[in-house]
């Protein structure tokens, strides 16, 4: 029962967060693709881009979550909010979730950083997957591929 109770309270603080959130504008938009597998414990990989300042950022995402079995491709697209700094997108994200997916489902997601930095997600899942508990994914920035080799370039411009 304790448990439960536990699960309503952060679905309860996190939907409260989202609706603040959600009464401005975005600071940013995201899109990624993913691949999890699971049996009791789940892992999820994938890649994907953030729109900040007018400008993209490619980055990976990868997790682990409870209680779940299966596996799914997941297709999500995103608003950010709370981001001030680029800094600030990456980190582990936390969320608790329970969903079903035969062959194709779709949901909502949201996920908060030690920053404070919101993820609103609308996504697709293909599959077969049964997630009862909650988990994180570490988000990560990467380099695009023409900025190291620029930068190993003599005399070429830094950025």
């Amino acid at each position: 029962m304790r448990f439960a109770r536990m699960m309503l309270m952060a679905a309860l603080v996190a939907g409260t967060g989202m609706v603040l959130a959600q009464d401005k504008r975005p600071d940013a938009r995201l899109a990624f693709s993913s691949t999890s597998f699971g049996l009791l414990v789940g892992y999820q990989q994938g890649q994907g881009a953030l729109e900040f300042q007018g400008r993209k950022y490619p980055f990976t995402v990868s997790g682990i979550k409870g209680l779940t079995l299966g596996i799914a491709k997941v297709d999500a697209l995103g608003q950010v909010y709370r981001l001030r700094e680029l800094a600030d997108f990456t980190g582990r994200y936390i969320a608790v979730e329970g969903g079903l997916t035969v062959v194709q489902g779709g949901g909502h997601a949201v996920l908060r950083n030690e920053k404070g930095v919101m993820l609103y997600l609308q996504n697709v899942q293909y599959g077969l997957d049964l997630t009862l508990g909650g988990g994180g994914i570490d988000i990560a920035l990467t380099e695009p591929a023409d900025a190291s080799a620029s930068a190993a370039m003599p005399g070429a411009p830094a950025r």
